[in-house]
C-alpha cells in the first residue's frame, strides 16, 4: 500500500544530491541490498529522496515505485519540505523531498522484505531492497528513535 501525504517536516538527514539512502549513494542504474531493524507498530524512515539543481533550487521529485510490497505491514511514501539549513550548500532552501517509510503491523515480529525503485528525472534509476526486522518495543517504556519525520 503506498498512500501519499503533504507536511512540512524537519529531519537530520545526509544528502549530496537529496538522494539519500541510509546504506550509501547510488550510481545509476545501481541497486543497494541492507537490512534495518524497526519496532513493531511504529513508523520508520527508510530513505529521503529529492533533487537539489545548481542554482540552489527544488528540482522535480524523482518517482518512487514499489517493487516488493511487504508482506506484514505497508510502506508508505510522504511528500514534504525538509527545514532549510539541512543542505550545506545551500543553507537557505528548504527542499521538497519524498520519504518512503516502513510500518509493521502492531503484533508482527520476525523479518520482511520491501523493494522500491527511484527514478529522477534526468533518468537515473536507483533499486531499493530492505529486509526489515521487527522487534517489540523496549518495556522500559522508552521508544527508540523511529525515524518518523522526513
Amino acid at each position: 500500500m503506498i498512500s501519499h501525504n503533504r507536511f512540512a517536516a524537519s529531519a537530520l538527514v545526509l544528502f549530496g544530491t537529496l538522494s539519500v539512502s541510509p546504506s550509501s549513494a547510488l550510481a545509476q542504474g545501481a541497486s543497494a541490498h541492507r537490512s534495518t531493524d524497526v519496532v513493531a507498530g511504529k513508523s520508520h524512515r527508510l530513505g529521503v529522496y529529492g533533487n537539489v539543481q545548481k542554482d540552489c533550487t527544488s528540482g522535480p521529485l524523482p518517482v518512487i515505485k514499489v517493487m516488493t510490497s511487504p508482506k506484514h505491514g505497508e510502506l508508505n511514501v510522504r511528500s514534504g519540505t525538509l527545514k532549510a539549513g539541512r543542505i550545506a550548500r545551500c543553507p537557505s532552501l528548504a527542499a521538497k523531498a519524498q520519504g518512503v517509510f516502513y510500518k509493521a503491523n502492531p503484533n508482527f515480529k520476525g523479518s520482511d522484505q520491501v523493494g522500491y525503485e527511484v527514478r529522477s528525472a534526468s533518468g537515473k534509476v536507483e533499486s531499493h531492497f530492505v529486509t526489515v526486522v521487527v522487534k517489540e518495543a523496549p518495556a522500559s517504556g522508552t521508544t527508540p528513535d523511529t525515524d518518523q519525520d522526513l
